[in-house]
Order: structure tokens, then C-alpha cells, then sequence
């Protein structure tokens, strides 16, 4: 907007370019499978193998092969990915009432199955700070008339007030705030309008109206550690008028030997139903919960729990980061329950409800229910599902990639069985028919690998998709998405479960089947494949579309800002800048083919693209045109006979 002027002088009007665009990450697998232990069909982020087996098991599980897909994922390279476990297990439940009746907080099993005996978790009510806390109420007398804003108090009585204390002085004085207290002596923020105060005029704390937020308190013995901290529900007692209010800080205010007072500062105001009159009784008390859970035993027990999540003994916290029998969480919405009726009620509650996990039947409806929960995970880049080889899920899967866009499918070939046809009915071949993605989402690797199982004995087969997951992303980190991830070793692999001539590999590459292998006996497996299952011949490389993806995904969030922005040609010049920087920087890291940029890409914004109609319509239309590198898969070598020659020089 154009600055508005009016007086001579010098006016300053900051302008903003567009945006740079950042790349986006290209490195995070997901991994979908069967596991020992951790949360079902709950996407978890990992950064080493290490974190993977104290989630979910320290050994594979017999038969299925995730445990082996994540070694080799990190073996390779990797360094973070999603895991999904998917089962057909469910877990017993059960829900805790808060003190009004209103259902506040789900608890769950921390393993899937109906338990026997049945899970049960018991509440009761707690008191860190007891009701024999009470509301700090210190008089002192004067010694003499005021002098101006300074009061002298009796021997002691100054040290029962503090800077910033509201005061009144006699019955019915005026309500003024204290600067400094000396010793005995107060001075005041303010000059005093009310009196004449006469000496043994008794000074006390002032009431504290509604909205008021600070109180002071005096326990009657020493507090627990952690009794009165931020986050702690305190419940006032004035007579037969209650108010419960959230701590937001404390102060701790020693008078003298053995006796402190704390100055405690609340999230909210008092509530209209509560006045403190220091003159009158008042008492506090905290109000935490114990929680126990047990199954026909010993119980466990979680002491001095509270329901604020600003609290250091926060239910949710304390309890979901030990390794007990049960995860708890806070019911979305919550009830319009206030303090302290949003505490959990006091009772027993039994967990039930859930089934067994047999994964002798489970089906692959249970993968593509994982495989679901990773559509809000943005970070995933490629996904695998090793432990389900069947034509249902590996579509599921590429449809997944093909609906998201962002990311890419890497499915493992056949499961081995003796005498497999490398070609016709029952093959490989036959697999590659049923997982075509038209613009190549997918690509399917094989043969299956050997390599050292998770504890002794010989090596053992398992599906290649996490390895090569661990290869995309060192190569790019290494070398960048552009480049094909191919040529590379499979670290981790002892060996392949089938090894294939040159000509074997021609009649399936040609057909999208990316083979590993093994040139020379004892030689170490090696990807040599790049190929998408893309039926359109322009996406038939796996760097090519994943390239697209890194600059799509990138593109778009780095021109987000200018939705809903002034369609004008000042838009269209600022994105055109920035998306021509970007593919600037992707062209000189090799990403683009050309000599110069401009024979590389180009970005186009104009009133043909944008005509009054389409800007009507709230549309901004822009056209980009790549050059991406493709891999030199074929080297064809001329060689022939050099004839030689002479050559005659005239001096």
C-alpha cells in the first residue's frame, strides 16, 4: 500500500519480495508392517534402529519381515522414517468420568488383546496442599500517625508485608498499595485520601476483589516438594462460598525462621462468587488424583497426578512415558467442565473390549488401514510394506502415492518359493502386469535379499523394499533426488535369492522390474535398476518422477503466502522471480538439463494463461516447464579400426 503523506519530511515504505522457495525434504520412508510391541496403526517417527527396537521389539517377529526392512533402511543410509504397525488386534478401552459425570479421559491398553483378569484403574482424590492451608491474613498496628506516604508499623510486624501488597488501614480505610517496606517502616505507591489515622490504627491486608489474581498463603507445616506449582488447582474456602482457580506462578516469601509464606499468582481472576476478606478465615487446598492399575496383582501405582498439562505431574505425561500396562488421554472435546469438576470422579474402572491379535489371519485390509493413517504424516517421501506381498495392497499403496502426490511406492518382488518361473505364469512377470501407475508412482525391486538374521545361525531371505528405501536416501543426500538411485551396493546384503544373466535382466528391465545383482561370485548385491512401473514413457524413470515430486511439492509450498493476495502483475512478477530463483538453484546442482538455465526451464505468467475470466473466477494460472536429467542407463561405445594416416608440414 502506497504511504500515505501530508507533511513534508522523509518517508520510509518497506516493500517485501517474494518469498524464496525452499526445497522440501526428499529422505523419510514409511514402513508398514507387523511388529512385537508398539501402538497400532499409530504412525511413529524414528531416527535409528536403536529407537526401533525399543518401541517395537528387540527381535523380528517369526514370518514377517519389518524388523529386517528398518535395519536395512538405516544399513543403507537412512536416517528417518514412520512406522506404522498393522495388526488385527484391538485393545481393551475403558472411560473415566470427571466429577461432574461427563466423560474426560480415555484409557487404553498398552497391548492389543482381551485381557485376563481384566485391566482395572482406580482414582482417588488427593490433597498435596491440605485444607489446613490457609489464606495469609498479617495485621499490624501503627506507632504513630502516617508521615506523608510512609507508615511505621510495631517491632516485626513490617516483615509480614510486601513490596506490592494492597493494604487498608482502620475499619473501612481506603485500599492502597505498598512501594517498599524497611524494616518496620512501609512506604506507599501512593499519597493517602481517608483519615486521620491515629496511632494502634490496625493495618491489614486488603480485600481482594473479583478478577483479583495474587493471594497469599500460609501453610500450617512444610509442603511436599511439588505440592504448590505452576499448573496446580487450588479450591478457596471463604465460609460457604468455594472458588477453584489454576496457579500460574509462586512465590515463596520467608518471614522469619522456619515460616514462609507464598505469594501465589493465578491463571485467572477470582470468580464473581468469591471475594477474600483477609479479615475473615479463608483456606486452600490443592487438588491432585492418585491413579492405580493393576490385573489380578500388585497394583501400579501413579501418585499426585494433575489434569493441568502445565503441571510437572501431568496424568498424561507420567503415565504415557512409562513402560505400565495402559496409555490415557484427554477426551476431544472436552466436557465445559470447570475446576474441580473436571477432575477425574473417584472410582474403579475395568478395561475391556478388545481382541486378540492372530496374525495367522490377518488380511490386508489391516496394511491398508496402517498404510492410511500415514496420510497426514507431510514428511513421508516413500513407503514400503514388506510383510504384505499381495496384489491388494501393493495397488493400495500405489493408489495412496497417486492420490497424495508427494510421495513414492517401493514394492518388493514375489515371495521366493522353489522352482519359481523367472518368466511366464507365476513370475515376476506376472506380478509387474498387476502394479502399472500411469505417471510411475512405483517402483518394484527384485529379487529378495540374504542377510544375517537378527540373532544366529545362517542367513536368511527377506523382501529388498527396505534397503532400497535406505539407498533413495543416500543418494540423496549424497548426490540429490535427480540423480537415479542405482549403481549403488546393497550394504547389509550378503547375497541375492536369485542370481540372473545380463539377458535375463534385458527382458525384465525393459519391462519396469528393477533387479539387484550379483556379478561376480562372493561379489556384493548391487541395485541395478531404476525403472518406475509407468505405463507413459515419460515417467518411466524413478529419479525423473521423483524429482517432480521434490519440485511440485516444493513449488507449492513455497508460493502458499500468496493465496489470496492482489491478482496483479505484481503478484505474477513476484512469483515468477521466485520460482525462476528456485529452478535456478535446482539447474546448477545438476538437477536440469542445459547449458543455461533458460534452456532448462521455464516459468510463465501471463494475460494469455490469465485472462479477465480466469481472475474472476479467483485463479491464477502458472505454467513451468522442466528439462530433467535422465539416466545414462544404455552406454553404447563406437569403437573401430584407426586406419592411421601421415600428415606433411610445409616449412
Amino acid at each position: 500500500m502506497a504511504v500515505q503523506v501530508s507533511y513534508p519530511g522523509v518517508y520510509i515504505d518497506e516493500f517485501a519480495p517474494g518469498a524464496p522457495i525452499q526445497g522440501v525434504g526428499t529422505n523419510t520412508a514409511g514402513f508398514i508392517g507387523v511388529a512385537a510391541n508398539g501402538d497400532l496403526d499409530e504412525p511413529t517417527k524414528l531416527t535409528s534402529f536403536d529407537q526401533f527396537k525399543q518401541v517395537f521389539g528387540a527381535q523380528a517377529v517369526p514370518g514377517f519381515f519389518l524388523w529386517f526392512a528398518v535395519r536395512g533402511f538405516f544399513e543403507n543410509g537412512g536416517l528417518t522414517c514412520y512406522v506404522v504397525r498393522a495388526s488385527n488386534g484391538t485393545y481393551d478401552t475403558g472411560q473415566i468420568n470427571n466429577r461432574a459425570g461427563n466423560p474426560a479421559i480415555r484409557v487404553r491398553a498398552r497391548q492389543p488383546g482381551l485381557n485376563a483378569p481384566a485391566i482395572q484403574v482406580n482414582i482417588a482424590n488427593v490433597s498435596l496442599v491440605p485444607n489446613t492451608t490457609a489464606l495469609f491474613q498479617p495485621t499490624g498496628a501503627l506507632t504513630g500517625p502516617p508521615v506523608g506516604r510512609e507508615l511505621t508499623l510495631g517491632p516485626n510486624e513490617g516483615a509480614n508485608f510486601r513490596a506490592g501488597d494492597f493494604i487498608t488501614i482502620a475499619a473501612g480505610g481506603e485500599r492502597v498499595q505498598i512501594a517498599r517496606v524497611v524494616a518496620d517502616t512501609i512506604r506507599l505507591g501512593a499519597d493517602l485520601t481517608g483519615g486521620p489515622y491515629a496511632a494502634a490504627a490496625v493495618v491489614r491486608l486488603a480485600d481482594s476483589p473479583v478478577g483479583a489474581r495474587t493471594i497469599r498463603v500460609l501453610p500450617a507445616a512444610a509442603l511436599p516438594p511439588g505440592a504448590l506449582v505452576p499448573g496446580t488447582i487450588l479450591t478457596i474456602v471463604q465460609g460457604a462460598v468455594t472458588d477453584s482457580q489454576i496457579v500460574e506462578s509462586v512465590q515463596s516469601e520467608p518471614l522469619g525462621p522456619g515460616v514462609t509464606t507464598f505469594r501465589v499468582t493465578f491463571r485467572e481472576g477470582l470468580d464473581v462468587t468469591l471475594s477474600l476478606d483477609p479479615a475473615n478465615p479463608a483456606t486452600v487446598q490443592s487438588e491432585e488424583f492418585n491413579l492405580d492399575v493393576s490385573q489380578g496383582g500388585p497394583a501400579t501405582l501413579y501418585p499426585n497426578l494433575s489434569i493441568d498439562p502445565a503441571h510437572p505431574r501431568y496424568f498424561a505425561n507420567i503415565i504415557n512415558s512409562a513402560s505400565g500396562l495402559v496409555t490415557v488421554e484427554l477426551i476431544e472435546p472436552p466436557p465445559p467442565d470447570e475446576e474441580p469438576n473436571n477432575l477425574p470422579a473417584a472410582g474403579a474402572v475395568p478395561l475391556g473390549g478388545g481382541t486378540d491379535e492372530d496374525l495367522l489371519t490377518i488380511a490386508d485390509v489391516d496394511f491398508i488401514d496402517a498404510l492410511n493413517t500415514l496420510r497426514d504424516i507431510d514428511d513421508v517421501n516413500f513407503i514400503a510394506i514388506p510383510d504384505r506381498i499381495t496384489a491388494p495392497v501393493q495397488q493400495a499403496l500405489i493408489g495412496h502415492c497417486e492420490e497424495m502426490q508427494d510421495r513414492f511406492a517401493v514394492l518388493d518382488g514375489l515371495t521366493p518359493v522353489p522352482d519359481q518361473p523367472l518368466f511366464g505364469p507365476g513370475s515376476i512377470e506376472t506380478q509387474r502386469l498387476g502394479v502399472d501407475s500411469t505417471r510411475g508412482y512405483a517402483g518394484l525391486y527384485y529379487p529378495w535379499l540374504r542377510v544375517s538374521p537378527a540373532l544366529s545361525g545362517p542367513p536368511v531371505l527377506v523382501p529388498p523394499s527396505g534397503h532400497v528405501c535406505g539407498i533413495f536416501a543416500r543418494s540423496d543426500n549424497s548426490r540429490g533426488v535427480h540423480k537415479a538411485p542405482a549403481n549403488e551396493i546393497v550394504r547389509g546384503a550378503l547375497g541375492v535369492e536369485r542370481t540372473m544373466s545380463d539377458i535375463d535382466q534385458g527382458q525384465l528391465n525393459l519391462q519396469g522390474i528393477n533387479v539387484i545383482r550379483v556379478f561376480r561370485t562372493g561379489g556384493r548385491p548391487v541395485l541395478w535398476g531404476a525403472r518406475t512401473t509407468a505405463t507413459d514413457l515419460n515417467w518411466q524413470y524413478v529419479n525423473v518422477r521423483r524429482l517432480f515430486l521434490f519440485l511440485e511439492e516444493s513449488i507449492a509450498e513455497g508460493i502458499r503466502y500468496a493465496v489470496f493476495e492482489p491478482n496483479n502483475l505484481q503478484l505474477w512478477q513476484k512469483l515468477k522471480r521466485s520460482i525462476t530463483d528456485f529452478l535456478t538453484r535446482v539447474w546448477r546442482d545438476g538437477g536440469l538439463f542445459g547449458a543455461k538455465p533458460e534452456d532448462a526451464f521455464y516459468v510463465r505468467i501471463d494475460e494469455v494463461l490469465n485472462p479477465f475470466s480466469e481472475q474472476a473466477l479467483g485463479r491464477l494460472n502458472i505454467e513451468i516447464g522442466v528439462r530433467p536429467t535422465y539416466p545414462a542407463e544404455f552406454i553404447i561405445v563406437r569403437i573401430g579400426i584407426f586406419q592411421g594416416g601421415s600428415e606433411v608440414t610445409e616449412v
